[in-house]
């Protein structure tokens, strides 16, 4: 290349950081939201290209990002963080059919589908983000939470296995996944 970084596309940037980072022949490539600012159509040549690399050399791939479509296409396991912390592991499929923390709920409800009426309002999650620095006590989720009771104000609950392959943080997961 004859071209200065400042020169070429954004998607040919980011294809020549995933050759890089490529190039070292990791067993484990991160992609923090490795896409962010490109359009949709470069956006999947780049997240197929990474998937294609990690396949033919026997990588894996963790994509980090807040891009639900993105999720829906490429993971096979999905971790949901909210304040810096794990609410909800399990594998993609599940997560989607029937999710069991609050937070992971309030996600899928705010992204747009393909099935609703043209025009209909989307159902933003309830509340204001939390001040990392100051979060309220017990689960960070509780002033935003439909679900909260008493202990949720008192207690953060530790990430524990529902059944196999599922974890979910949080003392309600079963009215949730009763309720969704």
């Amino acid at each position: 290349l004859q071209q200065y970084p400042h020169q070429l596309s954004g998607g040919q940037r980011q294809r020549i950081m995933i050759a890089m980072a490529m190039s070292c022949a990791p067993r484990l490539l991160i992609a923090d939201e490795a896409t962010t600012a490109l359009d949709v159509t470069i956006q999947a040549q780049i997240l197929d290209l990474m998937q294609d690399v990690t396949e033919q050399s026997g990588a894996s791939l963790l994509i980090i990002t807040h891009n639900l479509g993105i999720v829906a296409r490429y993971a096979d396991r999905v971790a949901v963080m909210y304040a810096g912390k794990l609410r909800e592991v399990s594998d993609a499929t599940d997560m989607y059919a029937v999710p069991q923390h609050p937070y992971t709920v309030g996600l899928l409800r705010s992204v747009p589908r393909l099935d609703s009426d043209r025009g209909a309002p989307l159902t933003p999650i309830a509340g204001e983000i939390p001040d990392l620095t100051d979060l309220p006590d017990g689960c960070a989720f509780n002033p935003r939470c439909q679900w909260a009771v008493d202990r949720c104000f008192v207690e953060d609950p530790e990430l524990e296995e529902i059944s196999p392959g599922k974890q979910v943080a949080c003392f309600e997961h079963a009215s949730v996944a009763l309720n969704v």
